[in-house]
């Protein structure tokens, strides 16, 4: 049997709390042996597709040699979470200039896209262990980190059992839980409650989620509805980026309609297609950028629109003046400043089943009408507020698309209104990176002083 507190040391409230009954000692032991199973079985693709890499955390010596405090660990799932952790790093370093700051992302798009925004703010980029116990052991016996912060909904049961004994203070920043995993995780209530009360405090993202985590039995005065720290990270990038100079490379007028698809997965590229094309129709002079979510799809989507006989490029073959019709772009993490180019946008990971959404606010901080499909489970709340103030619209078919990108265009009492909601949302939605800095260096000082 697992003994997940091990230490026989005095146990505080927490940890009696967390002591595992038969059944859910059981059941984290087939956790372990089944991810440890698929570790073994899968390791080529893991080491291929993840940034998981234990050789590659030893060969930096000098984490492990640095005596700079707090020593502070940021991770994040993928791109998305990496870039919403921006103002985080930004606030923590300036709050504390001498620390020493390390992030990690589980695949390889969130690794580079740390690379490429957070080089001047953390010391080192590592890679993100395994849920194994001793995998887990041996990562934070290296690392030896003050604080611990996780982004979204990132939830790792060894990794923050490990953490909570070794006296680590940890946060979840701008948590969800969307209605999915609160019916699954719900089956096995009392072993998720364990696993969320390692967290000594939970910055929920929305309502619904602030909710759903309370019905798991956590203390009110441990979670806390502060927002989503993405409006911040967003305008912290909204602050750097330069649409005019993108538009210019690109050979965009103003008066020339554009239209920015993003995130756009396999089967709703068919549907993207049809739409535009019944746009074209219309507004004969229209363009149009599309993002796949995948970039191994870039190939297959210049091939797909070249078929319909439509002028396509991707953005690292554009020549210069070349004219084109649909611009795919095939490189990481630039789709936020395209949407700067767009008079209306779609988002996608959303048209289809089994589709969960992706964030509607990076195209909706641009002060541009917003659309997606029905499947938006990931951001259902922030999707319903935006609806509700006219700024976004729901879309379930071709149709209904092609007309949505028609309106986005040619309607500009919709375009005016959408830029005066927006303004009003994000200045009252931002400012939230510094209430969650201001708690962590609270606790801090608290546990130094202790």
């Amino acid at each position: 049997m697992i003994d997940i507190w091990p230490e026989k040391k005095e146990m505080g409230s927490d940890q009696e709390q967390l002591k595992l009954s038969w059944f859910y000692q059981l059941l984290h032991s087939f956790y372990i042996f089944l991810l440890g199973l698929i570790a073994a079985v899968f390791y080529p693709y893991i080491s291929r597709f993840y940034a998981f890499s234990l050789a590659s955390l030893y060969s930096s010596s000098k984490i492990k040699q640095s005596s700079q405090r707090p020593k502070i660990w940021i991770h994040g799932a993928s791109a998305g979470e990496i870039e919403a952790a921006l103002p985080l790093c930004s606030r923590l370093r300036e709050r504390y200039p001498h620390s020493y700051i390390v992030c990690s992302a589980v695949n390889l798009d969130g690794k580079r896209m740390a690379q490429k925004i957070l080089t001047p703010l953390v010391n080192e980029f590592i890679p993100y262990p395994l849920d194994l116990p001793r995998v887990v052991s041996r990562f934070l016996d290296f690392i030896q980190p003050d604080i611990f912060i996780t982004m979204e909904a990132e939830l790792w049961p060894n990794f923050l059992f490990s953490a909570k004994r070794r006296g680590i203070r940890c946060y979840l920043v701008s948590g969800r839980v969307s209605q999915r995993t609160f019916y699954r995780t719900q089956k096995i209530k009392n072993y998720w409650q364990r696993v969320l009360l390692s967290f000594d405090t939970l910055f929920m993202a929305d309502q619904l989620s602030y909710e759903r985590v309370l019905k798991f039995g956590l203390p009110e005065d441990r979670v806390l509805l502060l927002g989503n720290i993405k409006t911040d990270a967003l305008y912290e990038r909204k602050k750097k980026s330069h649409p005019e100079h993108l538009a210019q490379k690109l050979g965009l007028t103003v008066d020339l309609p554009v239209i920015v698809a993003g995130s756009i997965h396999k089967e709703e590229e068919e549907l993207i297609l049809e739409a535009f094309d019944k746009v074209r129709k219309m507004v004969p002079q229209v363009k149009i950028i599309i993002a796949p979510r995948h970039l191994d799809r870039c190939l297959q989507l210049v091939q797909l629109f070249k078929e319909k006989n439509l002028a396509v490029t991707s953005l690292s073959k554009l020549l210069t003046d070349e004219e084109w019709e649909v611009l795919i772009i095939d490189q990481m993490g630039v789709l936020f400043d395209f949407y700067g180019l767009a008079q209306v946008a779609f988002v996608g990971g959303s048209l289809c089943k089994n589709m969960q959404g992706h964030n509607i606010l990076e195209p909706a901080i641009w002060e541009i009408p917003v659309c997606y499909g029905p499947y938006m489970a990931s951001f259902q709340e922030v999707a319903s507020v935006l609806e509700s103030k006219g700024l976004s619209r729901v879309v379930h078919n071709v149709e209904e698309l092609a007309y949505t990108w028609y309106q986005g265009i040619t309607d500009t009492e919709w375009r005016k209104n959408a830029q005066v909601e927006a303004r009003h949302y994000f200045a009252r939605a931002g400012r939230i990176t510094e209430k969650v800095v201001d708690i962590i260096t609270k606790d801090w000082e608290q546990s130094r002083n202790a």
